[in-house]
Parts: C-alpha cells; structure tokens; sequence
C-alpha cells in the first residue's frame, strides 16, 4: 500500500509505501542483515534487447533466493521477473548500521 506524489512545482515525484506506526505491531530490532547482503550476487552485464552495458545489477532469479521479498514473480512463468530495489533499502541499512558499529569499536580500541 502506497502512493505516488508530486511536488507543486511538478519536477519532482515521490514513491510512497505505507510505514506508519499505527499500523504495526510486535515492532523490534530486525535481524543481522550483513550475511544476507554478502549473499547478493551484484553482476555486470548487457541487455540482449540493445547490448546497453549495465555495471552494477541483480539477477531476479539469484536475488530471489536471497531477498524474496525485493522480486516480483509472475503467475505465468513466461513473463519476466522483475526487482523492486527499494525492497533492499531497508537490509542495505542495517548492514551499513551494523558495520558502523564496528568501525567506531575498533576505532575507540
């Protein structure tokens, strides 16, 4: 559940999903996320549609194994998967925070 926004000058859009508190519960600290994201295969590759050269990307199937929740997998196994990014935001986070926490303790040693 979300919404899609744009400012009132009309350059810019926002992609919204519902985060309230209001509509939680059984809120705590999630899980180490550091293993799961040293999981992700990140590729290089070309699209076969134009050989555009992508540096830095994902493989629908592999990432599936790993973040089931970032892929969209269709009913029919004919259509392609696809990736929401944004469903990553949230473990990239947490291993950024969980490696912070390491850095300042091996500094202040």
């Amino acid at each position: 559940i979300g919404y899609i926004a744009q400012n009132s000058a009309g350059n810019a859009v926002t992609y919204n999903t519902t985060s309230d508190r209001r509509l939680k519960t059984n809120i705590v600290d999630a899980p180490s996320a550091i293993n799961s994201i040293n999981a992700i295969n990140v590729r290089s590759f070309d699209w076969k549609a134009d050989n555009s050269h992508v540096d830095y990307g994902y493989i629908a199937q592999e990432l599936l194994e790993v973040a089931p929740e970032a892929v969209s997998v269709p009913a029919d196994p004919e259509e392609m998967m696809g990736v929401d990014f944004g469903k990553l935001t949230p473990r990239i986070i947490k291993a950024l925070q969980e490696l912070s926490a390491k850095v300042t303790a091996l500094e202040s040693k």
